[in-house]
């Protein structure tokens, strides 16, 4: 099979398409043939090797943490599903970008009917990432919610779960993307290149996709005893004591349920995919670097 791979940590060169064994399913697991993944921003992350102390690496590496597929073969223990069946959901970091790809079944959901592969295969990790960040926060209704990079992988899907918690949005992301945010169910679009301190505030969550410059901005921006949750980067904790205020780091967490949580919300028409571009698997370098640009509105996703 062909497989985006990286054969050392570096820039954009480390990445090449070649010919890898095909996985096979172990216990408690499905072997997936591939029709879509997402890129992601940890995609070029692990490449530099930023996650090298974090997760366990055998070069060459098949990168890639979001797909959608067609089910070819199931792991001991796994009854509930049969080849043949759509399904989508999250490796964890690797191995995605593969035309198969083993994934653990607690880690999967059936595709809704509405959506094709490439749409199915950029929602897993924006839900996943949102789900762990809003139980971080206890975001729920009337929570007045911030969201940094409203625009991205994860902020388009977060704001539209977070509407569907009955939360207070205000999102911020370049001007050009503004009328987006609305439409997603942002109560309050904002350009982020503004002076925003200015125009907003009393937060009880802000949801941190973009970094430190997005944090040492929204200290003065939350009411007392809220809370930062960053996604991107670990939060100065002396600042959050000064400000009376709290923080901490979110990770999305593979799990089916709350992947079929949101695919029941796509099924009611509150949630919707934003897909950026689609690439040929010849061409994920190309994908993986608009990434990492930090220029995508929604989701880049490579076909395989």
């Amino acid at each position: 099979m062909l497989a985006v791979q990286i054969t050392k940590f570096g820039g954009l060169e480390c990445i090449v398409v070649q010919e890898s064994d095909v996985p096979v399913p172990g216990p408690g697991e499905i072997l997936v043939k591939v029709s879509a993944a997402g890129v992601n921003p940890v995609d070029w992350k692990i490449r530099e090797g930023h996650m090298k102390d974090m997760l366990a690496f055998a070069f060459p590496t098949t990168l890639g943490s979001e797909l959608a597929g067609t089910v070819v073969a199931l792991g001991e223990g796994v009854t509930d599903l049969a080849p043949g069946d759509r399904v989508h959901g999250s490796t964890g970091a690797l191995g995605a970008f593969a035309e198969f790809a083993v994934i653990a079944r607690n880690a999967i959901a059936k595709i809704p009917d509405k959506l094709d592969f490439s749409e199915a295969a950029a929602l897993p990790v924006g839900v996943l990432t949102a789900t762990a960040a809003f139980k971080a926060g206890a975001v729920g209704r009337d929570t007045r919610l911030l969201i940094h990079a409203a625009s991205g992988g994860v902020g388009t899907v977060a704001i539209q779960l977070a509407h569907a918690l009955g939360a207070e949005v205000t999102a911020l992301g370049s001007a050009s993307n503004l009328d987006l945010l609305r439409s997603l169910g942002a109560h309050h679009a904002v350009d982020r290149t503004t002076s925003y301190e200015t125009q907003i505030g009393d937060f009880d969550v802000v949801l941190d996709a973009f970094g430190p410059e997005a944090q040492a901005r929204s200290w003065g921006l939350m009411r007392p005893g809220g809370i930062l949750v960053s996604l991107v980067a670990p939060p100065d904790q002396g600042q959050a004591q000064a400000h009376g205020v709290r923080a901490t780091m979110s990770f999305g967490v593979p799990e089916s349920a709350a992947l079929e949580n949101a695919d029941r919300l796509v099924e009611q028409g509150l949630l919707r995919p934003i897909l950026h571009r689609t690439f040929p698997i010849a061409k994920a370098a190309e994908a993986i670097a608009e990434v990492e640009a930090g220029h995508v509105r929604g989701k880049n996703i490579l076909l395989l």
